[in-house]
Parts: structure tokens; C-alpha cells; sequence
């Protein structure tokens, strides 16, 4: 059973016994049909060794002798444990030899070569995807080759590198009347009566002697011009000639020193919708400011844009123009100028507006020679008639007027003396022809009239109370036309 023990008394020799106290379960049990016979003779017992017996604490029937191990087991295990720890050693030593010589090898640096000398190792502890500046490089750098410069293919950047210098800062200071009281409440060194206003505005130099175009505005009753360059040259210019009726107006300097850059002009009239323009001026005081966009719309009319006394057909761009810009140049691709930045669209963003180039060219002529630029006028307002909106009208039985169900250009008003009321047009009248040009619209018949010379005559075909009728009209200067409020005459 599980608390029975026996003592067990082992013989190992002659003069040595080993006493051991286990309990039965612990007693190893062996198979004697397993164990092959040994090899050699079992060893003999010497005499004086005293026997295996066993004594029972307890009683027990007596079992039978528990047969020996061979004795050639315990030998072989004793000579194959020298050999493992031999073959563990040798792994081991082995191990350690490689993982040292690896070791050694990864540390020692790289043998010296003629190219890369001491600053080597700095080179080495910079990572790979870090770009020495130039300033902080070895010396030993510079003998490599250094990559090709990229190559820039904005065409913002030819253009504005091309036209740019040419773009010019114009500072004015003009007297005006002061208001009452104003000269009690700011004192001044002014003449008595009038007060001294700054202004600021751009211009582009078409020659090399000095003639600048900018718009009208921008020097109107300037008494000081101040025109400063990118370079930082400042020179006092002069208007020799101004078009408000276009908003043009030519300047002129005095060069000295280095020549002139100037800006090359294109042509207005190959442009298209949706082709790219470049805005360059003095926006808000910041110099050489550069916007980009596209030609939004062509051959706006100023009645269209808002400046109904205006006599220009503008360029629409969404190219920011800002106030200061006036004046400075509107460019295409090729960094040609293609127009002279002039207005914008207050209650809207990116509206801005431009005179065509082929248009400031003719009148640049004529303004820097000090010659007046004579605009045709009739002295009528029209407006735009279509078919559906006399039919509208008609249909009203509020309406205090029958007009004719065709399409033209109504006379809203005839100013009084002016070549339209001296020829006998009538409010109400509808032009369907002028100077053998068939018209649609207002901007029709006011093409027609800005195409004129003053003094021509024009014949127009007019429909009164359902009547056509044949009229001629001598277009007048519109320089010479009454003042409103004015009893008569030029």
C-alpha cells in the first residue's frame, strides 16, 4: 500500500552500503523481458559484502531479488557525456569566434581612398535623402559634377522677366478746393483755398525716350508727377496730353543714365475668350504685384461695364485688378501688353476691365504730340428693342405708347442742341439702319457713331408711328457738346 516503506540496502562494494528509506511506489519496477542478456559476465559480489535483503516495518510477503542493470549501460553513458561536453564546447567557441569577427569586421572603417579623406566619416552620419547646403559643404565636394539647373516653363515668369522692369510706379499731387471750414480744421502751407491730395497709380514705358501710357484718371489735375522705376531710378514726369472720354493719357520723363527698358505691344485683336492674361501694378501701393487669369469677355461696352461716358469698348478679365493698378499693363502669354488695366466691377469679384492696346496705340500717338483726340457724338440715349418686349409693351393697357414689334435701338431721349435734335429724331424713334449699317441693338448704332469721324454724315432709317423714315445726321465733337443745364449753344 501507499504507507507501506520499506528500507532498502544497496550493496556498492566491500566497504560501502547506501541505506535509502522510499516508499514502495518509488521503487523503480523493470520488465525482465525487456533487458537483453548481457554481454559480458555480470561482476561477482565480493565475500565480505553483506547481501541485498530487505526489512518490512510492516508484514509483508517476501518478493523476489530485483535483477541488476547491465553493467555495460552505465559504462557507455560514462564514456558518451566527455564527448557531448566536448561538442557543446566546441559550439559554443565557435559561435563566439564568429559573432567576434563579425563584430570586428562591421567596426573597423573602410581603408582610406584619395577622393574621400577624413571628412568621410561626416558624410557618412548625414542621411542619405539631406541636402548639404552649398555653404556647409567639404571642399572635396566641389570637384563633382553638380546637376543641370531645372528648367522653369511658366510663362508667367518670361513674361513678367521681360515686361516687368518696364511696369513703372506714378505718384501724383494735384490742389484741390477745399470745403468750408476745412482750412480752419487742417492749416496748411497750400495756396488759400485749396488743399494738396496724393494719389498713386501704374504705367507702362513704350520708348526708350521716355513716353509712358497710363490712364487719365490717374494724372487728373496733377500738379507733380513722380514716376520711380524697379530699379529705384525716380524721375519727375510731364502729361503731355490727356483722353478722359478714352481714360488715357501720355507722360513723358527725361531719361539718364542706363537706357530705358520697354514693354513690346501686340495685338488686341487676336485675342480670345478664355486665352490667359497677366495683370502687373502697383496694387494698393505694393509694386510690381502680379495676378494671373483669362479673358473673361471681348468688346464690352462701356454703357455694358457701367462708365456710360466712356467712349472704349473693354477687355473683361478675372485678373485681380485692385486700385493702383490703373494704368499698368495687361499682358498675353508672350508677354506682350494687349491692353491698359483700367476699372473693376465694385459690387462684384473678379470682374475687372481693360482698354484694348489696338485702341491706347492710336490715341497714344495723338495724346504725346499734345493733340486732342475728337470723338463723334449724335446726342441721343437708346436702348435695346426686341420683338418681345414691344409685344409686352403694346399688350399693356397702362402703356402711353404703341411701339413697332421690331428689333433696333429706341430713342429714350434727344439732348437739346446737338446734331441729333438739329436733324428731328424723337423720343421713341426706332433705328433699324445708320450709315448703311443694319441695327439690332443700342451697342449696334453706338459702334457705328464711335467708328465716325466728327463732321460726317450719317444717314438713318428710323420707324415713327409705324412710318420709316429717312433722316441724316452730322455726327458732332463730343468735346463741344452742350453742358447739361445749359441754355444753348457749344
Amino acid at each position: 500500500g501507499s504507507s507501506v516503506s520499506r528500507w532498502c540496502l544497496l550493496t556498492a562494494g566491500a566497504d560501502t552500503a547506501c541505506y535509502m528509506r522510499l516508499p514502495l511506489s518509488r521503487l523503480p519496477s523493470y520488465n525482465l523481458a525487456s533487458i537483453p542478456a548481457p554481454s559480458v559476465p555480470p561482476p561477482t559480489v565480493p565475500t565480505g559484502a553483506p547481501p541485498l535483503w530487505l526489512r518490512d516495518e510492516v508484514a509483508v510477503p517476501r518478493r523476489a531479488p530485483i535483477p541488476r542493470l547491465r553493467a555495460s549501460s552505465h559504462t557507455d553513458i560514462a564514456q558518451r557525456r566527455p564527448l557531448r561536453r566536448i561538442l557543446r564546447c566546441g559550439r559554443t567557441a565557435a559561435y563566439t569566434v564568429s559573432v567576434l569577427i563579425l563584430t570586428l569586421f562591421i567596426g573597423s572603417p573602410l581603408p582610406p581612398s584619395p577622393a574621400l579623406a577624413a571628412p568621410a566619416a561626416t558624410e557618412m552620419s548625414l542621411p542619405s535623402l539631406v541636402r548639404v547646403p552649398e555653404a556647409m559643404a567639404p571642399d572635396h565636394l566641389g570637384s563633382a559634377p553638380k546637376a543641370a539647373r531645372r528648367q522653369k516653363t511658366s510663362f508667367v515668369t518670361a513674361a513678367v522677366s521681360s515686361v516687368g522692369p518696364a511696369v513703372v510706379r506714378i505718384d501724383t499731387e494735384r490742389l484741390v478746393d477745399r470745403q468750408p471750414l476745412e482750412g480752419y480744421l487742417f492749416p496748411g502751407l497750400e495756396p488759400e483755398g485749396q488743399r494738396r491730395e496724393s494719389g498713386q497709380g501704374s504705367g507702362v514705358i513704350l520708348t526708350e525716350a521716355g513716353l509712358i501710357l497710363t490712364n487719365a484718371h490717374v494724372v487728373k489735375n496733377a500738379a507733380k508727377v513722380t514716376v520711380t522705376l524697379t530699379d529705384g531710378r525716380t524721375f519727375e514726369g510731364s502729361v503731355t496730353g490727356s483722353d478722359d472720354y478714352m481714360d488715357l493719357a501720355a507722360v513723358k520723363i527725361k531719361p539718364s543714365g542706363r537706357t530705358l527698358p520697354t514693354a513690346p505691344l501686340g495685338r488686341s485683336d487676336d485675342l480670345q475668350v478664355g486665352d490667359w492674361v497677366i495683370a502687373i501694378g502697383n496694387a494698393v501701393g505694393l509694386d510690381s504685384t502680379v495676378t494671373l487669369g483669362i479673358v473673361s469677355s471681348l468688346s464690352r461696352s462701356a454703357a455694358e461695364v457701367g462708365i456710360p461716358n466712356k467712349k472704349v469698348n473693354f477687355i473683361q478679365t478675372d485678373a485681380a485688378i485692385n486700385p493702383g493698378n490703373s494704368g499698368g499693363p495687361l499682358l498675353n502669354e508672350f508677354g506682350e501688353v494687349i491692353g491698359i488695366n483700367t476699372a473693376i466691377r465694385a459690387n462684384a469679384a473678379g470682374i475687372g476691365f481693360a482698354i484694348p492696346i489696338d485702341t491706347a496705340e492710336k490715341a497714344v500717338v495723338e495724346l504725346s504730340n499734345g493733340r486732342k483726340i475728337p470723338h463723334a457724338y449724335l446726342g441721343i440715349s437708346m436702348s435695346s428693342l426686341t420683338v418681345e418686349a414691344a409685344r409686352q409693351n403694346n399688350g399693356d393697357p397702362n402703356s402711353n405708347v404703341e411701339l413697332p414689334e421690331l428689333p433696333g435701338a429706341l430713342v429714350l431721349a434727344v439732348a437739346p442742341d446737338t446734331p441729333a435734335s438739329k436733324a428731328g429724331f424723337r423720343k421713341f424713334d426706332l433705328i433699324q439702319e445708320l450709315g448703311g449699317i443694319s441695327i439690332k441693338s443700342a451697342a449696334d448704332a453706338q459702334a457705328v457713331v464711335d467708328g465716325s469721324k466728327v463732321g460726317q454724315a450719317l444717314t438713318a432709317k428710323i420707324i415713327r408711328q409705324r412710318k420709316a423714315i429717312f433722316i441724316t445726321v452730322i455726327a458732332g465733337d463730343l468735346s463741344e457738346r452742350p453742358l447739361p443745364g445749359s441754355s444753348g449753344g457749344k
